[in-house]
């Protein structure tokens, strides 16, 4: 009779992280252009460097996350 074993807490850890990166990148899927302004607006380039810089930042936070998640995972895994 096989036993059932439990997942250990590292691929637990690994299910999360990959579920959240699929969320992630479906988050990313779905913005679109910045809404209200057409090419030829003197405002649109304002606002889609401002969305830009927006994206740039949040971009930037979520790498940093990721990093991090990634340096600690191959610390566990021994790497």
């Amino acid at each position: 009779m096989a036993a059932i074993t439990k997942p250990s807490r590292v691929d637990r850890a690994v299910e999360r992280l990959d579920r959240a990166l699929t969320r992630l990148e479906a988050a990313a899927n779905s913005v679109g252009p910045a809404s209200g302004a057409s090419a030829g607006d003197d405002g649109a380039d304002a606002e889609l460097r401002a969305e830009n810089n927006r994206l740039k930042a949040q971009n930037d936070e979520v790498k940093g996350r990721l990093d991090g998640a990634i340096e600690r995972l191959e610390k566990v895994l021994g790497g």
